[in-house]
């Protein structure tokens, strides 16, 4: 009896390992002009992650087991593209490197919906166009073009042999995309007119209803993503104007209370994290009455991460150290420049907004030359394969000032230190190594000035941004 139940077990788990060899994800191809020795695949939000091996003749494969079937990103060295992925997948990937996405072929099980998401992103390409003539028309004709857009995706969608699992994710695909560009008509109209355009009464309607339990749009689309936050933003605007003695998270955890899909609901209540931060004077009885609404423990310990952060970096607590690599040779670190008022700016090359505020950055550091009590120092988050274009950036652009890069980005000691999620983000601490602001203060608000006018004096020179 014994030996029956051991051959029994043996028989199940070989069966086991035979169903997940089977089930397994299949990756294998070719990558010229490869410029590294891995293939990362990760999923947008990161809950997978993984790295094949490139051999130096840029052949890699590999085998895998997903969490679940959608839309990953394949990353080598910078080159970045889409791909689509699931169990049970035989897929061969062939690619330069140099024009990664647009030189991309595929074969085998899979080949058929990764092509169609490929030519559907040229499509898309091909009738946006430029996005200025795409966008600042009347809001008639906007809708008409958008609805001719529609048209010829779903069109082009006809015209494959997708099966019917592929074909709806692709409908859906095509449904929020769709949205999405509809949403973004006054952002981008106001952006290149600095008008706003006359938008009927009702427009923002399919926002505002959107369905916030889409599981199948969460885990393959961003575009999805980024509606469900505008419908929140739309939601909580209204709600603003119409409530007496308004709270946003009171709002939130309301609005959160009628998802039933949990990682839904788990990001919208991330939008009001932001309300723990060492600027905020009520962060801590904030922190209590959001920790309720969470229900993810990830979650639960980035809350609670927020709230150790807003301890260390209110205003008279200490800044820790760094010692970056700088632009002129040497390293840098903040311990060498105690003494004096330190203003710091944390960018990236391919930050727009970073870049957008140089102008007034570059005027700022220019005003206060020569004054001995504070020194300007900007940090670059940019990645070691960013390095030669950082320094590129930094010699082009003038900015002034100590120009530094922090050595592991993001994940560098005082980036964790001070919970550096976006960018742009400036710190300003006293002669002492203390904080004074820990966020905000960029360089085109008035109240910065105001604010180095108040500890390290007026300005020497007044300039304007050109």
């Amino acid at each position: 009896m014994k030996k029956i139940f051991i051959g029994v077990c043996l028989l199940l788990v070989v069966a086991a390992f035979g169903q997940n060899k089977e089930t397994a994800c299949k990756l294998q191809g070719n990558l010229q002009n490869a410029t590294g020795s891995e293939l990362q695949i990760f999923k947008f939000d990161y809950s997978f992650e993984i790295t094949l091996p490139v051999d130096e003749k840029g052949n890699f494969s590999g085998s895998f087991q997903l969490n679940e079937p959608g839309l990953y990103y394949i990353k080598q060295g910078t080159a970045t593209s889409n791909i689509f992925l699931k169990n049970s997948y035989d897929l061969a990937v062939s690619s330069d490197t140099k024009a990664f996405s647009k030189s991309m072929t595929f074969r085998g099980e899979g080949a058929d919906f990764n092509q169609y998401l490929k030519d559907k992103s040229d499509l898309k390409g091909t009738l946006v166009g430029d996005a200025k003539t795409f966008f600042v028309v009347s809001i008639d004709s906007f809708l008409v073009r958008i609805d001719n857009y529609s048209a010829k995706m779903k069109q082009q969608l006809d015209a494959t042999k997708l099966i019917k699992e592929d074909r709806e994710l692709a409908q859906k695909l095509i449904e929020y995309d769709y949205l999405l560009i509809r949403n973004n008509y006054q952002k981008f109209y106001v952006y290149h007119t600095k008008t706003e355009p006359v938008i009927p009464e009702h427009y923002l309607d399919p926002i505002r209803n959107l369905d916030m339990n889409d599981a199948l749009a969460y885990n393959n689309s961003m575009d999805y993503r980024y509606l469900i936050v505008d419908k929140w933003r739309i939601n909580e605007a209204d709600a603003k104007k119409k409530t007496e003695n308004y709270s946003i998270i009171d709002f939130t955890a309301s609005f959160a209370d009628k998802i039933q899909y949990e990682p839904v609901r788990d990001q919208i209540v991330r939008m009001v994290f932001n309300q723990v931060d060492a600027r905020n004077p009520n962060y801590e009885l904030n922190y209590q009455k959001i920790k309720p609404l969470v229900r993810v423990e990830k979650t639960k310990d980035e809350l609670d991460k927020r709230l150790a952060t807003a301890k260390s970096n209110s205003k008279g607590m200490s800044l820790i150290s760094f010692n970056y690599e700088n632009h002129k040779g040497g390293t840098t670190s903040l311990a060498s420049l105690k003494g004096k008022y330190v203003y710091i700016d944390i960018w990236a090359t391919w930050c727009g907004p970073c870049v957008r505020e140089f102008p007034e950055l570059t005027n700022l550091i220019a005003d206060y030359k020569g004054n001995p009590n504070i020194e300007f120092v900007c940090i670059s988050i940019d990645s070691k394969e960013d390095h030669e274009k950082w320094r590129s950036f930094v010699t082009d652009k003038k900015v002034g000032g100590l120009q530094l890069i922090a050595d592991k980005g993001l994940q560098a000691d005082f980036m964790k230190f001070l919970n550096v999620s976006l960018i742009p983000r400036n710190v300003l601490i006293d002669p002492q190594g203390n904080i004074i602001s820990s966020a905000g203060l960029r360089p085109s608000d008035k109240a910065t000035r105001e604010t180095l006018g108040k500890y390290v004096g007026a300005p020497l020179i007044k300039t304007v941004a050109q």
